[in-house]
């Protein structure tokens, strides 16, 4: 079984958990904005997929999350992460290979996670291949949307929470197989979800 590790200027990844039950949010919920810099190809559908898994991930701990690709055009409220897409971001044309590396990374100043954090869609691609349907185009960039967003929502709980720690499960967690970042379902554990809901009451 094959692990694919996420690293930050902290070093991350993940592996499955069953579905938690939902826990109580705090009044008022935070939005977040992730503003989204592709630096090559990408999917829509990948992206689109990318935001709702990570939506529904963060969706217990108090946190909204939206997304937007390019520059805003407008103010947007609440709290802003930046991500950039680093490589091809879609499974369209010639097919992926594994090549090792993280999958993600956050940045971190003095001790303080910053908001900024790369997806590399290069090597997420390659980690997802072997779960692809032959010539399934479509299911494929769904499939590593899903992928997207678990890392994704691994690199926002460490924006959010102001933390380098990694769970023993869950999405917080530093490995993941290629299969658990296409299947089943990924979580917050509850310690997680309160660490997030600890730093937001302490930045308002």
């Amino acid at each position: 079984m094959t692990r694919y590790y996420v690293r930050s200027a902290l070093a991350l990844i993940f592996c499955s958990f069953p579905h938690l039950a939902a826990q109580p949010l705090p009044q008022p919920l935070t939005q977040l904005t992730a503003v989204i810099f592709p630096d090559g190809r990408y999917s829509r559908v990948a992206i689109g997929e990318m935001g709702r898994e990570a939506a529904h991930i963060l969706k217990n701990s108090g946190v909204s999350l939206y997304w937007h690709v390019g520059q805003p055009t407008q103010a947007m409220n609440g709290r802003l992460v930046v991500v950039k897409l680093v490589g091809r971001c879609e499974m369209d044309g010639s097919p992926a290979f594994l090549v090792p590396g993280p999958l993600g990374w956050s940045h971190e100043s003095d001790g303080v996670v910053l908001p900024f954090s790369d997806l590399a869609c290069d090597n997420l691609r390659g980690a997802v291949q072997s779960a692809l349907l032959a010539g399934s185009q479509i299911r494929g960039n769904y499939l590593l949307g899903r992928a997207m967003g678990r890392v994704l929502a691994h690199e926002l709980y460490h924006i959010v929470a102001d933390t380098a720690h990694h769970g023993e499960a869950g999405v917080a967690q530093g490995a993941l197989t290629a299969r658990e970042l296409t299947s089943g379902q990924l979580e917050l554990r509850p310690s997680e979800v309160q660490a997030i809901q600890n730093n937001l009451r302490q930045a308002r």
